[in-house]
């Protein structure tokens, strides 16, 4: 399926504009700047009259046109594809060693997850605090069993801003090296595992982890977060409905999402599980433990840690013009599915979307990029990795173009469909006049998608029972279909 048949791209492109005018009253928007262009780029990502890469073949002269892509971090599946599985190759290849690692995942309080999304000191703060907690009690650990000298650890943390309903979650998966690398003076840093957390240590972690947490916020000058908070009402406001999980546009405005309920089992019970606990708001788990030498499985969980907010095969059209959005797992109420009109689906997306020039990927201890032991400890390129195709001199660590897509929707877009040679990139057409040509002579459709414009308002908002002549409520999540 083409990117312009997609739920999401039919749901963008036909109610965007309509969007921007219920919720700014025709005015000028009040959404933020980097907001409006992630939205534009997503609508121009992958369209062929916006812009492409002509590839030659040498050996038959097979000529194909590969469509610009976006690059942005929002939502869009397919650029998020890309850069999920370039972090997992870069993390497997280039920077997590060959020793045990241990996932750490901390959700925070719905108040916290709502200033950590405006105040990105706050996302910092409380990402230090954590690693720093863990850091500890991983060193107290090690010389609980008898390691001395000078102990140090190592991690990596995704910030993930999206929950599993599209709701705004700010909240921190952490690949902890599970063990402690000893630094010798003059020699190789030697490295210590350590036993794994108990159900205690977890839940002693967490209180941890709140207390400083309070301790620092406490302490926090919030000037700069009130500003941003008072200069982006409308963000703020669309961020304050997902948070709390209630619609934030619309007749339904600050009711409960749609939801689409299938039968329960009897006798399910919801339980916390090993290695997880809760403290005020405040979740730790940390039961997933990867092996040394399982790099597959390394690369399979920093693909999870880095995957898109949405997947376009999750997102269903209904009948009545609705989208359901269908849950990987299906919740303790019975819940499989919830259902979004498509301006409530947007006013979810748009609060996800990562504030400019913020790294969402953080590297800790010895595998900062400046840490003086990190040489001694990254893995070097194996005999077989140094002979795959590797990106030009001063980005090594990042894959080729046509090899990253290969590796994410597995079509090598260099291999020549007719003698299967290698192909060659031998222009970059981006002036309108010049696109246009090309593809109306190649029999492609010259021109770019265009946005559906904006409804007149209706006349009013109840509607009227014509053999009674009362008013009735505007449907509610009861009345849309499964």
């Amino acid at each position: 399926m083409s990117r312009r048949g997609t739920v999401l791209y039919k749901t963008l492109q036909g109610h965007w504009i309509a969007f921007l005018a219920e919720v700014s009253g025709g005015a000028e928007p009040e959404l933020p700047r980097f907001v409006i262009e992630e939205v534009e780029s997503f609508l121009k990502c992958g369209i062929l009259a916006n812009g492409f890469l002509r590839v030659v073949c040498d050996g038959c002269q097979e000529n194909r046109l590969v469509a610009f892509s976006c690059k942005r971090r929002g939502f869009c599946s397919s650029c998020l594809g890309r850069r999920m599985c370039d972090f997992a190759a870069h993390l497997r290849d280039r920077v997590m060693p060959r020793v045990p690692v241990r996932q750490w995942v901390l959700t925070v309080p719905h108040g916290l997850r709502f200033r950590m999304a405006f105040n990105p000191d706050v996302t910092g703060l409380v990402l230090r605090t954590f690693v720093s907690v863990v850091s500890r009690w991983l060193r107290r650990r090690a010389r609980a069993v008898g390691i001395r000298g000078l102990l140090k650890t190592g991690g990596v943390t995704v910030i993930q801003r999206f929950g599993s309903a599209l709701n705004l979650n700010v909240h921190f998966h952490t690949l902890m090296i599970d063990g402690v690398y000893e630094l010798r003076l003059g020699g190789p840093p030697i490295f210590h595992p350590v036993p794994a957390p108990t159900d205690d240590d977890v839940a002693a972690i967490a209180g941890a982890v709140l207390r400083k947490v309070a301790d620092k916020l406490a302490g926090l000058d919030d000037v700069a977060e009130d500003a941003a908070v008072a200069g982006e009402p409308l963000l703020a406001g669309l961020a304050s409905a997902s948070v709390a999980g209630v619609v934030a546009t619309g007749a339904r405005r600050g009711g409960r999402v749609g939801r689409v309920v299938g039968p329960v089992r009897p006798g399910e019970a919801t339980v916390v599980g090993r290695r997880c606990a809760l403290v005020d708001g405040f979740s730790l788990h940390a039961n997933v433990r990867i092996a040394a030498n399982d790099r597959d499985g390394l690369e399979h969980v920093a693909r999870y840690l880095a995957r898109p907010p949405i997947a376009a095969d999750r997102l269903t059209a209904l009948p009545n013009g609705n989208v359901a959005l269908r849950l990987r797992r299906r919740w303790s109420d019975g819940t499989e599915a919830l259902v979004f009109t498509p301006a409530e689906l947007i006013a979810k997306l748009l609060p996800l979307v990562p504030r400019p020039r913020k790294h969402v990927r953080r590297f800790h201890g010895v595998l900062a990029p400046a840490a003086a032991a990190r040489s001694g400890i990254v893995p070097r390129p194996t005999a077989a990795e140094a002979s795959k195709p590797t990106a030009p001199t001063g980005t090594a660590y990042r894959l080729p173009w046509a090899a990253l897509l290969k590796r994410v929707f597995l079509v090598d877009a260099l291999d020549c469909p007719r003698c299967h040679g290698r192909m060659r990139i031998v222009a970059a057409v981006m002036e309108a006049t010049a696109v246009e040509r090309i593809l109306r002579h190649l029999g492609h459709e010259p021109r770019a998608p265009t946005l559906t414009p904006a409804r007149a308002p209706p006349e009013r908002d109840l509607v009227v029972d014509e053999p009674s002549g009362d008013f009735v409520d505007p449907p509610g999540p009861e009345d849309f279909p499964a």
